[in-house]
C-alpha cells in the first residue's frame, strides 16, 4: 500500500442493487449470544479480546439474515455454529502467508480436511480445539444427513482449506492475481459453496448429486458464488488494503484494467449487479418453466428453496455486511496472544514431534 494512501478517503462505495424489503428473521441476537458461549465452551475463542472481536461481528444475525427460513432451533443453531467456525478459521488462515512456507500450508489443508471424516479414528491433531469444535458439530449434521450430501460438504470444505495455499503464496510474494487467477482463488476462498450446503442443512433439504449437477442449479450455483465474492470485496476493500490483504477482487481489476480504485470498485459493482441478474433470470426460469428449466427439476419444492438460499446469500447477506456487522468496516486485528491462531500452533507442533 502506498505511504502516502489517504486512509481517510479511499474510495466512492458504489449503490448496490438489492431486493427491497427485509426477510431477516427475529432470533439473530439470541443466536448471537449461543454462538459466542460454543466458541467460549470449546476453545475456539479462549480469550475476552476475541470474544468481544466476534460479538461486534454478529455472526447470528448474520444467519437470520442468510437463513430466515431454518426449520428449528436445532438446525439454526448447528448452523450458527458451522458458520462462527468458518469465519474464525479464514480468520486465522489468511495470516498463514506471513510466517509458512507452501509446504506448511499445504499441511494445514490435509489435516483441517481430515476434521470432516466420517469415522473419527481418521481424524488428525484432535487436540486442537479447532478440531474438536468441529467434530461436535460434524457429529450434530451427521445426525440429520445422508453420506451423500455430506460427501459433497467434504469436497466444498476441501476446496476451501487448499484455497489457503494461494492466499498465502499472494502475501509471501507481494503480489496480485490476474483477473482470470484471482476469480478462480477468490470464489473459493469465500467458502461461497461450503455456505451454501450448509444453508441447506438449516432449511432442512438436500439437493441430490443429480440435481446440484443440472445445468440451471449448476450455474445458479456459480453465478451466486461469484456475486457474494464480489460483493464481500467491495464492502471489505478499506480493511483488507489497510491490512495488507491481496486477495480481493477489487485490486484484481485494478491490476488487470489499471486506473483508480474508483474505477475498479465501480466495475467490480458491475460484476456484482450482473451475477446477481442471471440468478434472478435463473430463478424466473424455474418459476415459469422456461429455458434451462426441466422436467427434472420443475415444480421440486427442494430446489424453490435452495433458489431462495441462494437469492438470500446474495441479497440478504449484503444487507447484513452493510447494515448489521463490524466486520467489513473494522481495521483492527488482534494480536496472536489476543486470538491465538491454532493453525500456526498445529505447524509447531508437528514441527517439534517430527
Amino acid at each position: 500500500m502506498p505511504s502516502n494512501l489517504d486512509i481517510n478517503y479511499l474510495f466512492d462505495f458504489p449503490r448496490l442493487r438489492l431486493v427491497p424489503g427485509e426477510r431477516r428473521a427475529p432470533w439473530g441476537p439470541e443466536l448471537d449470544e449461543f454462538v459466542l458461549d460454543f466458541a467460549r465452551r470449546t476453545g475456539l475463542m479462549p480469550t475476552e479480546p476475541v470474544r468481544g472481536y466476534y460479538a461486534a461481528a454478529r455472526i447470528g444475525s448474520m444467519c437470520a439474515y442468510i437463513a430466515p427460513d431454518a426449520v428449528d432451533r436445532r438446525r439454526r443453531e448447528v448452523f450458527g455454529k458451522s458458520m462462527t467456525w468458518l469465519f474464525v478459521y479464514d480468520d486465522w488462515a489468511e495470516q498463514l502467508g506471513h510466517s509458512l512456507g507452501s509446504a506448511d500450508v499445504a499441511h494445514i489443508a490435509e489435516t483441517a480436511c481430515t476434521w470432516l471424516a466420517e469415522d473419527e479414528r481418521d481424524c488428525r491433531r484432535l487436540d486442537l480445539p479447532a478440531a474438536r469444535s468441529w467434530r461436535e458439530l460434524w457429529e450434530q449434521i451427521r445426525a440429520d444427513t445422508s453420506p451423500q450430501w455430506r460427501r459433497r460438504l467434504r469436497e466444498e470444505a476441501g476446496a476451501f482449506f487448499w484455497s489457503a495455499m494461494g492466499e498465502a503464496d499472494l502475501i509471501r510474494t507481494r503480489t496480485v492475481n490476474t483477473l482470470a487467477e484471482g476469480s478462480d482463488l477468490r470464489f473459493v476462498a469465500t467458502a461461497g459453496l461450503v455456505s451454501f450446503t450448509l444453508t441447506e442443512y438449516a432449511c432442512g433439504i438436500e439437493l441430490t448429486e443429480e440435481t446440484v449437477r443440472h445445468p440451471l442449479i449448476a450455474r445458479a450455483r456459480n453465478v451466486s458464488q461469484a456475486a457474494t465474492a464480489w460483493a464481500n470485496d467491495i464492502i471489505g476493500l478499506k480493511a483488507d488494503l489497510l491490512r495488507g490483504i491481496r486477495n480481493n477482487l477489487v485490486l484484481t481489476m485494478q491490476e488487470e484494467y489499471g486506473g483508480d480504485l474508483d474505477d475498479n470498485v465501480a466495475r467490480a459493482a458491475d460484476m456484482f449487479h450482473a451475477a446477481a441478474a442471471e440468478l434472478a433470470g435463473l430463478d424466473d426460469q424455474f418459476r415459469i418453466g422456461t429455458g434451462l428449466c426441466d422436467g427434472r427439476i420443475a415444480w421440486s419444492p427442494t430446489v424453490s428453496t435452495y433458489l431462495q438460499i441462494l437469492q438470500d446469500w446474495v441479497h440478504e447477506g449484503v444487507k447484513w455486511q452493510l447494515r448489521d456487522t463490524n466486520r467489513y468496516r473494522s481495521t483492527v486485528r488482534l494480536t496472536r496472544r489476543q486470538n491465538p491462531n491454532q493453525l500456526l500452533e498445529l505447524v509447531r507442533s508437528d514441527r517439534t514431534a517430527r
